[in-house]
């Protein structure tokens, strides 16, 4: 296809990663050709910094401008409980997806965005976008070519600072609960650097420091098992100090047969490997890629087998619900594979 016609759903969220790639990167095969509202006051001008959100015809109902512009993909990014119900509209449209994460707040919804997405021969992918950080991306590549041996154990922290929390953060209905929003990172810090399934979790979580936001827990703790027979752990909070340099604390440690590998992923910024019989070395870190750039490609080609992304942003928010249960239920829960 000559242009591919992109339309932008919602006004909240991580957005702004779609619109800062597409400045970053320009390509005039890709063509914003609306922002459509979620709510009435949705407002898109505080992107107005993004070069690609300028001048862009503003629909007021998204159903509207599915229709009238018949779009290639859509990129969906409002309230966390319209993501799923919005994607499948788009889906049934037509469009293929670029969701902010998780892709929906319950398992039945999960399945029925699977099934829209199937039954309309398109794509799906979440705003997950680790796998393109550098950081990760090394620690991703030394445990790929076996120099610490076969994963025994990682231990993951996903951290940020509380800032400003709408107000719907704390009602569980709208917002699912901080693993799904927050571990979901963690998840995926594990899940992209040792390539391997969870089996299994049991998790805790509570809201010790922000009772105004009753339902969003500000701390959690996830203790997986891995397909091959190893364990993960996650931490998350919401309780980095406001007077820490970076907004996020991000880590990732890989403890395999033969060595080491320590991710320092958004504060030092550093890959470190030590192994039996070498000490402690750093990594060189390539320059950061584009997410969203194979997404286009692939939408492009016409492929017809779904990108890995797809069945990423599937299966981690599958295993975050997973989890979510088993902090609600106080049990451990099997993570069946997700199939569509």
């Amino acid at each position: 296809m000559d242009k591919l016609r992109i339309v932008f759903i919602g006004a909240w969220g991580h957005l702004d990663s779609a619109f800062q790639e597409l400045d970053a990167h320009p390509d005039s095969s890709l063509q914003v050709v609306g922002l459509a509202k979620v709510f009435p006051g949705d407002d898109f001008a505080e992107f107005g910094y993004c070069k690609s959100a300028r001048e862009i015809p503003v629909f007021e109902d998204y159903r509207q401008a599915l229709r009238d512009l018949k779009p290639h993909v859509a990129i969906i990014s409002t309230r966390l409980d319209k993501i799923a119900s919005i994607a499948i509209d788009a889906a049934n449209a037509g469009c293929h997806l670029i969701c902010e994460k998780p892709l929906a707040l319950n398992h039945d919804s999960l399945s029925a965005l699977g099934q829209a997405v199937r039954n309309n021969h398109v794509h799906c992918i979440a705003m997950i976008g680790n796998r393109v950080n550098p950081v990760l991306a090394a620690a991703a590549k030394v445990v790929k070519s076996g120099l610490i041996g076969e994963v025994v154990l990682a231990n993951a922290r996903k951290s940020y600072k509380w800032g400003t929390r709408p107000e719907w953060f704390g009602n569980r209905s709208l917002y699912g609960g901080s693993i799904g929003w927050i571990g979901i990172h963690g998840l995926d810090f594990i899940h992209t650097a040792t390539a391997q399934d969870f089996t299994c979790v049991s998790a805790m979580q509570s809201n010790r420091v922000h009772p105004e936001r009753p339902d969003c827990e500000d701390n959690a703790v996830l203790i997986l098992k891995l397909a091959n027979g190893g364990h993960a752990s996650l931490t998350m909070d919401f309780l980095r100090p406001q007077a820490a340099t970076s907004h996020g604390n991000d880590y990732l440690r890989v403890v395999g047969t033969k060595g080491v590998v320590e991710a320092d992923i958004a504060y030092r910024k550093t890959c470190l490997v030590t192994t039996s019989d070498k000490t402690e070395f750093a990594v060189p870190l390539e320059a950061p890629a584009p997410f969203y750039a194979d997404f286009y490609n692939h939408v492009r080609r016409g492929d017809k087998q779904p990108p890995a992304d797809m069945r990423k942003a599937f299966y981690l928010t599958h295993a975050g619900l997973c989890a979510r249960d088993a902090a609600d239920e106080n049990r451990v829960v099997s993570i069946p594979p997700f199939t569509f």
